[in-house]
């Protein structure tokens, strides 16, 4: 996946306060950037570590299966 990135922008970093204005909105496209690939990271750890443990391809698998 190619992501384009702004001028010296690290999509891989981790937020710090510092990037959040008075308001609590992100400063920067740089640091939208960040949000939203740390974001999706996280979730596809999160779902890897957990398919085994729910069962979710079995479950898959046993709602796609058509009826005898």
């Amino acid at each position: 996946m190619t992501i384009i990135q702004p001028d010296g922008a690290n999509a891989n970093r981790d937020l710090q306060v510092t990037d959040y204005g008075a308001n609590g909105n992100l400063k920067t496209k740089a640091a939208e950037l960040a949000l939203v690939v740390g974001s999706a990271s996280k979730s596809e750890n999160f779902l890897s570590s957990k398919q085994w443990g729910l069962l979710w391809r079995d479950a898959d698998l046993l709602f796609q299966s058509p009826r005898p």
